[in-house]
């Protein structure tokens, strides 16, 4: 499937850009999962899977808090920059959980 972009900004440009900020605010995300393509209904969506730490639950980061404050900035963000016909579904994984698909892209810190 060929990426979409809304204005200039394509997911993997969003992800990438709140990949950094989470990471200066210590909230434990070490890397994304996503995918785009259409949900039940075929409507268009984007599936966005945050992988935490292992041992997230032990430092804090699966706390709801938390996880809630990284699902709306990222939810937010995506309406910013143009995304509003487009649900994002945020979803939280452990990094030694295996992927929900062999098909989604990862966006990681070089």
């Amino acid at each position: 499937m060929a990426t979409t972009t809304v204005g200039k900004e394509t997911p993997r440009a969003l992800l990438a850009e709140l990949l950094e900020r989470f990471r200066e605010e210590k909230r434990g995300v070490r890397w994304f999962e996503f995918r785009r393509g259409e949900d039940w209904a075929g409507d268009p969506a984007i599936w966005v899977w945050v992988v935490l730490p292992k041992d997230a639950e032990k430092k804090g980061f699966w706390d709801w808090e938390n996880r809630e404050a990284i699902r709306r900035r990222i939810y937010d963000r995506f309406r910013e920059a143009g995304f509003e016909d487009t649900f994002v579904y945020v979803r939280f994984r452990l990094e030694n959980e295996e992927p929900a698909s062999p098909r989604l892209e990862r966006i990681e810190r070089p």
